[in-house]
């Protein structure tokens, strides 16, 4: 009996253990096997790459670094490229985008320039063509000569000139259009001063003398010249001298806007009448039958007409009107470094 209870006790014990070894084998297996990967491959990896592990981690930053700097400079030009192109197609745009309004002006601005020049030359040509040339006070018949050609010269193209400097030279920073449009009418007073003494002598050196201011082209001639002069002062007083306050400015705007052209449109109508004066005087009854100087005296006065128009419709149309330059409001607001 006891060696059969040994036997059953044996056989049970055994059981016993075998059934808890295999409950344990899921729990400890895998934890081993975990452990003794990760154990396995620590080593494994320290001895691979023995020496070689300090060489990539100073080349890892190095790399880290190239790999940064070369994003940053692609960062750096994807814009400059992208300006560069956007830039040449506006400029390639720039015809087929350009306003209506501004190819009408560039038209009738070297239409206008056109037409002041070709009277220029043409009172050239009347003169040394049909009345003897240019002379000097010993001559005091041809000294008058130098009248039409320079009124001509300074008190209508220069004048007009300097209206449209503004609307003309669009682009050009307002303190330059300032100096470029008291400098045109600089020259313009200088060549009108010229202008009247070689009239005024060829009246007063001849024998017997001509009266002098009786005519209604002489008045309103020497209205337009005072106009003027009253003009060149009041603006050089308000618009270039410092000091005038910012509001008084705004107020003579229109002001010296409208007696310019004023002045200019007066100075066209007594032009077209001296022509005509010279005409009678010189041509008498033949000026009816339009010898070749009568039709050349009639051309340039409807040139003057012309070039007159053309100066006032610039001046005045709206759409034609310079817009203003971001250092025309930094002007405004205060002082900068120019």
């Amino acid at each position: 009996m006891s060696k059969d209870l040994d036997v059953e006790q044996a056989a049970q014990a055994t059981m016993t253990t075998t059934s808890i070894e295999v409950k344990a084998e899921p729990v400890v297996e895998p934890t081993t096997t975990a452990a003794g990967a990760a154990a396995a491959a620590m080593p494994a990896t320290n001895v691979d790459k023995g020496s070689k592990a300090p060489e990539e981690q100073k080349q890892q930053p190095v790399a880290a670094a190239a790999t940064t700097t070369i994003t940053t400079i692609v960062e750096q030009v994807q814009p400059t490229v992208a300006a560069v192109v956007e830039a040449t197609a506006n400029k390639g745009d720039n015809k087929s985008n350009m306003d209506p309004a501004l190819i009408n002006f560039k038209v009738l601005y070297v239409l206008t320039q056109l037409c002041g020049l070709t009277t220029i030359v043409l009172v050239g040509t009347w003169i040394g063509q049909h009345f003897g040339g240019l002379g000097g006070t010993d001559n005091p018949r041809l000294e008058f000569n130098w009248h039409p050609l320079l009124m001509t010269i300074g008190f209508i193209y220069l004048y007009g000139n300097s209206i449209l400097v503004y609307r003309g030279f669009r682009t050009t920073r307002k303190k330059t259009l300032k100096l470029t449009h008291a400098g045109i009418h600089l020259a313009a007073f200088v060549l009108t001063v010229i202008a009247l003494k070689t009239v005024f002598d060829s009246h007063n050196l001849v024998d017997p003398p001509i009266p002098n201011m009786y005519s209604l082209h002489s008045w309103l001639g020497l209205s337009a010249v005072i106009i003027f002069c009253l003009q060149y002062v009041a603006g050089f007083m308000a618009f270039l001298v410092p000091g005038m306050r910012e509001n008084y400015k705004i107020a003579l705007m229109p002001m010296h806007i409208y007696f310019g052209l004023f002045g200019f449109t007066l100075a066209i109508a007594s032009a077209v009448m001296g022509l005509t004066e010279k005409a009678i005087f010189t041509l008498g009854a033949n000026y009816s039958t339009l010898p070749a100087a009568a039709v050349l005296t009639n051309i340039i006065g409807v040139l003057y007409v012309i070039f007159g128009a053309l100066v006032v419709y610039l001046a005045t149309e709206p759409s034609y009107k310079r817009k203003a330059l971001p250092e025309d409001t930094a002007l405004l607001s205060g002082p900068v470094n120019e």
